[in-house]
């Protein structure tokens, strides 16, 4: 991770500004949505992460609060991700939280989908051809048929 502040446009600035319904004139000159120290800065930042999401996650990691130890442990696969880390996640980045959250859903899909593909396969290899199943038939016919046979006493009983 880089120090280095991202930069903002201006003219999105000034878009999620209108879109968050805040004055510009009411904004110092010098501040940006994750460094405005107001009530209004979270509309703000609502505003510019709808406009350039990117932008908004590396200004969330730039101008946000830093994390814990154990978080950053976390993230970095050190040590398992636990319900109160996660917690701090979505209090401190929350677009990371969130594009998580999504991953973790995306992986679990694709698992699901994979475990049924698994079962179509398995379901497909057990599953008798046309012709397999003919030739149970035809077997279960001729030896119902000898069954009959032989209860009747026919002499061609034991043929079969």
């Amino acid at each position: 991770m880089t120090n280095t502040k991202p930069q903002f446009a201006i003219a999105e600035l000034l878009k999620a500004a209108e879109i968050a319904q805040i004055d510009p004139a009411a904004i110092p000159g010098n501040a940006n949505p994750w460094s405005w120290k107001d009530s209004r800065a979270f509309a703000w930042q609502s505003a510019f992460r709808a406009l350039n999401p990117a932008m908004a996650q590396e200004a969330e990691v730039s101008f946000g609060p830093p994390l814990s130890l154990a978080l950053q442990a976390a993230l970095d696969e050190v040590i398992p991700m636990t319900t109160d880390l996660e917690r701090e996640l979505s209090i401190k980045r929350p677009h990371q939280h969130q594009q998580m959250q999504k991953a973790a859903v995306d992986e679990a899909i694709a698992r699901m989908q994979e475990g049924m593909e698994d079962e179509r396969t398995r379901r497909a290899e057990m599953t008798p051809s046309p012709e397999a199943l003919q030739r149970q038939l035809m077997a279960s016919k001729e030896a119902a048929a000898a069954h009959l046979r032989a209860l009747n006493g026919h002499p061609d009983a034991s043929d079969a």
